[in-house]
């Protein structure tokens, strides 16, 4: 039997390639990484590049080894698959319990795009500050996205008529944040200053310009 192909620490995932079905044991594939994860936990990205054919004993292997990752919260993702193999991963359903992704180049993208949401949703700050009339002045910051952040804004304005926000720090608006701006200026009266170009550009599609005055 061929010597198992090694698992690279790539310092956010663990990466399994080069792996030969035909000449190497999937069973020592397990019992690597269940050792690699005693050293550091993190994800294991499976490249199934080399990978000519799969049969039930390799299916059963990954989901042996998706078990042992979703114990402790982590993920097994596939990439690299051949139409073929993603054939079989539809038939068995196996598509539906870990990720699978056509190339590396996709899930390094899936992962990009992940990590800028975490941070956006990360960024998103917001401060209420009440007029004597009972009206309010609401000033926001960074990226407004669905989070909790956004959830508890909505909760905190629903008291007040009249509403104005002050978008002169924020960078950017997702479409649950659109959708609650749409609602707010159905029933309150809203005011909006300092918004960039893209912002109004967005108000615009959404025909949010026609509900809310813009300084």
């Amino acid at each position: 039997m061929a010597e198992i192909c090694l698992i690279e620490d790539k310092e956010s995932y663990y990466q399994i390639s080069d792996f030969d079905s035909e000449n190497e044991d999937f069973n020592s594939i397990f019992l690597k990484i269940d050792q690699s994860l005693k050293e550091k936990m993190q994800d294991v990205v499976f490249s199934l590049a080399a990978v000519k054919v799969l049969y039930s004993s390799h299916l059963a292997v990954f989901v042996r080894i998706n078990q042992v990752l979703r114990k402790n919260d982590l993920n097994f993702i596939l990439v690299d698959i051949s139409p073929e193999i993603k054939n079989l991963l539809q038939i068995t359903q196996l598509n539906s319990i870990f990720p699978v992704f056509d190339t590396m180049e996709d899930f390094h993208k899936s992962s990009s795009e992940t990590a800028k949401g975490r941070n956006r949703k990360a960024s998103f700050e917001w401060q209420i500050v009440k007029d004597s009339d009972g009206s309010a002045k609401v000033m926001c910051k960074g990226n407004m996205v669905s989070g909790e952040s956004l959830n508890e804004l909505q909760k905190s304005v629903v008291e007040f008529y009249n509403i104005s926000f002050d978008f002169s720090k924020l960078l950017s608006m997702d479409q649950e944040s659109l959708s609650f701006l749409d609602v707010l200026s159905a029933k309150h009266s809203v005011q909006i200053a300092g918004a960039n170009e893209d912002l109004i550009e967005q108000f615009r599609q959404k025909q949010i310009c026609e509900k809310v005055k813009i300084q």
